[in-house]
């Protein structure tokens, strides 16, 4: 009986000393369940890094990137803080850049946030073309990419294959209802004149296709509207106001005025204030974002109308996150929905306690 209780105690002995070593063997090569190094494909481990060719699905999220284009106005500062209240309030660390303005900025981001292994990789481009490519370095990095607000190029970059969507507004439409408001203004669409055109930052998708839907709709509608003049201002106020009165002294009998976002037009109607016009009266102003002060503006007679772009956008790309995670299938444009605010028909200031 001796002999046998001692044979057991060694038995025993070995066998503890084996499934520890076992242990630390599994450790060391990352087994278990609770591994927090959150790289692109820890969701879906089939995916190679580097070499990957289509849209990683994953399941789950911790960390978020967001490679933001700017922070400079009312407008931007509502999306950030848009995106930042719904990231924490689903609980993700989120990972900020802001390129300010600088596409070339915009893309040293996106290439050090892909470093820094996000599960998920949100960008507002800068312009269409130029973070195209930084946006499939992420798909073969087997990180899935949300476009928000501004598109990327879609012939370079493909929705459903390189990134998981487009989330943002209807620019070309932004930019009919913003033709449809000037025509209303001047008079109809029988009206004779001549009017400029403000344009926003060179390449980006809301300059193209604002002045894409607003310039077709203008032919289409009201032929006699003539454009005598179409000059970009960079979205910025300073700019706008530079610009037009530049513009206002070249073409002194325009009765129109159409900028791609407020910020230009609110500098344009001061320019046009300092030239002796007088803005609402005998020159129709109509801008597109929906801010605080261009809706002022428009309650106070100074702009006909401002068009929505609404800059918060968080809950419905954290929304489409979730719908992303749960392996549904994402169209590959997820269309935030505006209107139209005027002084006349009270939407203006129905709206003014919620702008911006």
């Amino acid at each position: 009986m001796h002999l046998s209780l001692s044979l057991l105690k060694r038995s025993l002995v070995r066998n503890i000393g084996i499934i520890a070593i076992l242990s630390l063997i599994l450790s060391a090569c990352g087994g278990g369940g609770s591994s927090s190094n959150n790289t692109g494909s820890s969701s879906n481990p089939s995916c190679t890094p580097g070499s990957n060719t289509k849209l990683v699905k994953i399941s789950k999220a911790h960390k978020i990137a967001w490679s933001q284009n700017a922070l400079d106005g009312a407008w931007r500062f509502a999306e950030e803080a848009s995106i930042e209240q719904q990231a924490q309030q689903h609980g993700y660390q989120l990972l900020k850049a802001n390129a300010n303005n600088s596409d070339v900025q915009q893309v040293q981001d996106i290439e050090t946030l892909i470093n820094d292994r996000p599960d998920v990789l949100l960008v507002d481009p800068h312009t269409e073309d130029a973070e195209a490519k930084a946006i499939l370095d992420a798909r073969k990095a087997c990180i899935p990419v949300i476009v928000v607000d501004r598109d990327v190029n879609e012939s370079l970059a493909t929705p459903g294959r390189d990134f998981a969507t487009f989330i943002g507004s209807d620019f070309n439409k932004q930019g009919q209802l913003a033709a449809d408001a000037l025509i209303e203004s001047l008079g109809g669409p029988s009206t004779k004149a001549t009017i400029v055109e403000l344009s926003g930052t060179t390449g980006s998708s809301p300059a193209i296709l604002r002045g894409g839907g607003f310039d077709g709709e203008l032919a289409s509608k009201a032929p006699g509207i003539k454009i005598v003049a179409e000059q970009t201002a960079n979205f910025a106020r300073a700019t706008g106001q530079q610009v037009m009165s530049t513009l206002i002294q070249q073409y002194p009998n325009i009765k129109g005025v159409f900028a791609h976002n407020d910020e230009m037009a609110i500098g344009a109607i001061t320019a046009l204030k300092a030239s002796g016009k007088h803005p609402g009266s005998d020159i129709k102003v109509v801008s597109i974002d929906g801010t605080k002060d261009a809706v002022n503006l428009v309650l106070s007679g100074e702009e006909y109308a401002v068009v929505q772009s609404n800059p918060r956008l968080g809950p419905l790309v954290f929304q489409t996150l979730d719908q992303y995670l749960k392996g549904q299938d994402l169209p590959a444009w997820v269309v935030q929905q505006d209107k139209v605010f005027k002084k006349a028909d009270g939407s203006a200031a129905a709206y003014l306690p919620d702008a911006f």
